[in-house]
Parts: structure tokens; C-alpha cells; sequence
């Protein structure tokens, strides 16, 4: 008896300690489910209203009312300032810059301190004054081996003082080549004030309330920051570098990140804690991203994100880029981030995932836009569909998805949607069958991907397959013919022939059932398939579902080896 009452009971206090892990379990998970519901109508609050800025060649969207400044842009070597002023100032400031630089005693002690004023006034209706003065001369003698040679280095300063609109600029150069002094004013004449902020449509350069036009060279080396703050979260900050013209760096974000934790002591290595650590594409430009978590000297927690693109030294369209956001930020030293881990992965996501090259106008006729030129255009919920294509929209993360996928085939001409979001269930909706959902109060941005004209799906009857000739080489990636040359968008080839280059072909038989196909390089071309309409043939049971015959085929995008259904 005593042996059948200790096995019940023992019974009992085990089912009793596995309901309460359960317990502990679920409202684990209740609370887990609670806080990223929190977290998102956090970020949902603070990017409910985004404006767009322009920094440079890109755009960011930023919360409404977030302080934005862009500083120190620079172009050739010329330091900039932007700032209100009126006419009447601008002009006596003028006036009193002239005569400052003129009683200056030049480097001889003369009186020709001022070498050259030249007027400005442009079709943009920028007016002012460009000068060159204060010539600075080092001469004398070094020694070059056993030899004595003498030098003479000369530099002169160079600056524009301009306004157009209430808004004046200055730029200015301390120590610039006497030779190269008209650069300053071709510079100015590309200036174009934007003096209400707006995205300019033309091709350039953003610095702000203005934009210098193309052309300008990668060598010109052009440079500007931008900073913004958050008035109801005082310790957020961002900044944004933008660098063109730059050597890249040998070492990338994350190696750097690396040997610098590297050198820390042990005890400032356990302060820090890596949240995530990977390469990172954002509107096409391949970079690294990294978010850490730390512990300050005073326990404050703090969280940094950082994500970067090392650049190409000659192409201003893949700067150097550096975008930032920092918590815990005050006067007195590091605070406790004012919001929660997951609302600040949410916003950082938010924000970041929209960068991307500002749009221009459209190529003047005869300059044909490509379908490649289309990739990464942006269009927004409630808007026409641009271009029929894949679409991925920038809602969800985090565990949050999105209904009808991230990823989804519109067709041009549709309204663009609203993303619904599926957030994560707790465990008592699961248990109930419930999804919660919520709608972002912001627009969704979405971003073409994929630009094919129709939607790709798996083809009714088998398709004739590319084949490979006996001593022709397949190369799955190549771009460029037998010759080296770059095979064009918008070629021809035809049925039998190698295919020039990998990449999408479109069969040129509008009634085919082929479309468009992926063929490697180097495969030969197949001829065109058709449904064949029953009874053609008679009604024999074998009788053939399908013809083939001899198609041209037309090159519509290059591109690696795809994993899309219907790819040869």
C-alpha cells in the first residue's frame, strides 16, 4: 500500500513540474509575442510619416520629423557652406569680402594680393563673384643625392562667394594650382538651387538645397555628410558619408571590426556582443553590415549599427559609403538606449533598407533605356505599377511576414499594394488558429528585381532544351562574345546558333509557349515550341501535343545562372 501511495504521488509531483514548464513555457512565449508586437508599433509610430532626402547621387527616406543637416560637401577639392541670406546681405557681404581680400599685401608685400574677380551669373540665376588671391610661393635649394637642385611650389587661393533664391554658397580652396584655377568657376556653373529641398530630376549631385549637374568626374572626388537626430529620442543619431573617387580600403568593415576587438582586453571584449555580422545588398550596392550591442563603463546599454560599401575609385555611382546609427547618444556621456532591442532593429531595418540611387529623368530619344537600366526603381503603395516584374517590398522582418510573400509579380498598370503584415503568433493564438496582422501607417516601398514582362511559370508541355555541339565550351557565366567583346541587350540570335552570352533570351514567336529563357554561353540555341490544338493530327491517342520550328531569339538581360523555374 505505502509502495502504491509513494508511486502516485510521485506521479503527481512529476505532472505538476511538467505543467509548469509548460506554463513558464508559454508565457514565455506570450510575453516574447507581446514585445515584438510592441517593438512594432513602436517603429510603425516613428516611420508612420517619412520624407525623402537626397545625399549626394542617393536617396534616404527618414522619419518626418527627424533634424536632418548635410555637411561639409565638397567637389574638386572645394570646401562648400550652405546658409540663408538675403539679397541685400549677400551683396554687402560681397562687397566687404572684395575689399578685405584686396588690402591684403601679396606674398612679394605688394598690393596685388588679388589677382582675379570674375563675375557670375548663370541660367540657374545663381549671381556673385569668383576670386583668386593670397599666392603663396616656397623656393630654394634641397639636395637630391650628390646633386643640388632647386624648387618653386606655388598655390593660390580660389573662392566663390554666390546666392540665388535666399540661399548663398560659398566654396573656397586655401592652396589650389594657379593653372587649374578655371575649374572653380565651371563648378559654379553647374550649381542648380533646390531652395525648397526637393529631389531634383536632373542628373548630379545633391549637397543639400542644391545640386551641382552632370557631367563630373569621379577624379573631382566628390564628398558630403549627412546627420539627423530624433526630437522624441534624443540618444538616436544617424550619419551617412558619401565618397566618390576614393581608393577602397584593403580591409573591409567586418575585418577591420575584427583586429580592432582584437586589440581590446578581455574585459572590454565581454562588454561587447556582435548582433549580426554579414555582407548586406542594399538597393544593389553589395556592402557589410554590422550591429553590435554594448555595455558601457556605466552600465548603460548601447547598440551601434553600421553598414558600409567600400566603392570604386572611378565610378561615382558606387561611392564609398558609410551609414550609421548609433543609441545612447548625450552631452554627458553614454544613457541607456531609450528603446528596446527590437524596436531598434526594426527602425535601423526601416531606415536603411531604403537608400538607393536617386532616378533621373528619362534618356532624351534615341538613347534607348534598357531593360537592365529599370532594376532597383522604387514605387510606392497606392501608385501605378511602373513596369511589369517582381516586386520586393521593404516591410518585414524580424519574424514578420508579409502576406502574399515579400516578394510578389506585379503587373504594370496595377495599383501597387499596401503590405500586410503577418506577426508572430503567441502561443494561445496559435492554439486558437488566430494570425495578428497590422498595417504599416506609411506607404510600402517596393522595389523592382525582376523586370521580365510576364509572370514565369512552369511551362504546360515539355520545352526543347538548349544543346551543347561537339567542341563548343558551355561557360555559364560569361558575358562577352568569342572575341571579347560585350554582347549588347537587345541582340539577335537565332535557332542552332551558339548563344553569344549568358543571360535571358526571348523568343521571338509571339505564339510560342517559350517566352523568355535563361541560356549559357556557348549553348546551342533550341527552336520555338507550340501547343498543337487537338485533332490536327487526328484523334490517335499518341498523337503530338506539340510542334517545333526555327525561332530568332533576342538578348534581354545578362545574367548568371538563375534558380527560376523554367531555366535551360
Amino acid at each position: 500500500m505505502n509502495k502504491w501511495i509513494q508511486d502516485r504521488l510521485a506521479r503527481v509531483l512529476a505532472g505538476i513540474t511538467c505543467a509548469g514548464l509548460i506554463m513558464t513555457w508559454a508565457v514565455g512565449n506570450v510575453i516574447e509575442g507581446d514585445t515584438a508586437r510592441r517593438s512594432h508599433d513602436e517603429v510603425a509610430q516613428m516611420t508612420g510619416k517619412m520624407k525623402t532626402v537626397c545625399v549626394g547621387r542617393f536617396l534616404i527616406d527618414m522619419p518626418a520629423d527627424a533634424q536632418i543637416e548635410l555637411a561639409r560637401p565638397n567637389i574638386d577639392g572645394f570646401d562648400m557652406a550652405v546658409f540663408n541670406e538675403t539679397t541685400e546681405e549677400f551683396h554687402k557681404r560681397l562687397a566687404d569680402r572684395e575689399a578685405q581680400v584686396k588690402a591684403m599685401p601679396d606674398y612679394t608685400g605688394g598690393n596685388r594680393n588679388l589677382e582675379l574677380v570674375r563675375e557670375v551669373k548663370t541660367d540657374h540665376g545663381v549671381i556673385g563673384k569668383v576670386f583668386a588671391h593670397s599666392r603663396k610661393v616656397t623656393e630654394g635649394t634641397r639636395a637630391r643625392g650628390l646633386e643640388i637642385e632647386r624648387y618653386r611650389n606655388e598655390g593660390i587661393a580660389i573662392e566663390a562667394l554666390v546666392h540665388a533664391d535666399g540661399v548663398s554658397f560659398d566654396l573656397a580652396s586655401e592652396y589650389y594650382d594657379p593653372d587649374l584655377i578655371d575649374n572653380l568657376p565651371k563648378l559654379v556653373a553647374k550649381l542648380e538651387p533646390i531652395p525648397d529641398g526637393r529631389v531634383p530630376l536632373g542628373s548630379g549631385f545633391c549637397i543639400g538645397r542644391a545640386h551641382f549637374l552632370d557631367p563630373l568626374l569621379a577624379d573631382q572626388g566628390e564628398r558630403v555628410m549627412m546627420f539627423a537626430r530624433l526630437p522624441d529620442h534624443p540618444d538616436v543619431e544617424f550619419m551617412m558619408i558619401l565618397a566618390a573617387g576614393q581608393k577602397p580600403d584593403e580591409q573591409g568593415l567586418l575585418e577591420r571590426s575584427s583586429d580592432a576587438e582584437d586589440r581590446l582586453s578581455l574585459n572590454d571584449r565581454m562588454r561587447i556582443t556582435r548582433i549580426r555580422a554579414a555582407p548586406r545588398t542594399i538597393g544593389g550596392l553589395s556592402g557589410e553590415e554590422l550591429v553590435k550591442r554594448g555595455v558601457e563603463a556605466n552600465d548603460a546599454q548601447v547598440y551601434s549599427f553600421w553598414w558600409e560599401v567600400n566603392g570604386k575609385e572611378d565610378d561615382v555611382f558606387v561611392p564609398h559609403i558609410v551609414f550609421k546609427m548609433a543609441t545612447g547618444k548625450s552631452e554627458n556621456g553614454p544613457v541607456p538606449t531609450s528603446m528596446s532591442e527590437e524596436a531598434a532593429l526594426g527602425l535601423w531595418d526601416r531606415i536603411s533598407s531604403t537608400i538607393r540611387l536617386r532616378p533621373t529623368q528619362a534618356q532624351e530619344a534615341g538613347n534607348a533605356v534598357t531593360p537592365e537600366s529599370r532594376l532597383g526603381m522604387q514605387a510606392w503603395a497606392g501608385d501605378r505599377c511602373p513596369h511589369s516584374g517582381w516586386w520586393v517590398c521593404s516591410d518585414g522582418s524580424s519574424g514578420t511576414r508579409v502576406l502574399g510573400g515579400q516578394r510578389q509579380y506585379i503587373k504594370q498598370g496595377e495599383r501597387m499594394p499596401q503590405a500586410l503584415l503577418l506577426l508572430p503568433q503567441s502561443l494561445w493564438e496559435k492554439l486558437r488558429g488566430l494570425q495578428p496582422t497590422a498595417e504599416s501607417s506609411s506607404r510600402t516601398a517596393w522595389k523592382l528585381v525582376d523586370n521580365r514582362a510576364r509572370k514565369r511559370v512552369p511551362p504546360t508541355l515539355p520545352l526543347a532544351k538548349a544543346s551543347v555541339a561537339a567542341g563548343i565550351t558551355m561557360i555559364v557565366s560569361q558575358t562577352h562574345d568569342a572575341d571579347g567583346q560585350q554582347v549588347a541587350v537587345g541582340s539577335f540570335s537565332s535557332t542552332g546558333s551558339p548563344c553569344p552570352a549568358s543571360g535571358w533570351w526571348r523568343c521571338e514567336e509571339s505564339h510560342a509557349l517559350d517566352g523568355t529563357r535563361w541560356f549559357a554561353q556557348g549553348s546551342l540555341l533550341p527552336p520555338a515550341t507550340f501547343a498543337v490544338a487537338p485533332g490536327i493530327f487526328g484523334h490517335a491517342p499518341n498523337a503530338p501535343q506539340a510542334i517545333q520550328r526555327r525561332s530568332a531569339w533576342r538578348l534581354m538581360r545578362l545574367g548568371e545562372a538563375p534558380d527560376q523555374v523554367g531555366s535551360v
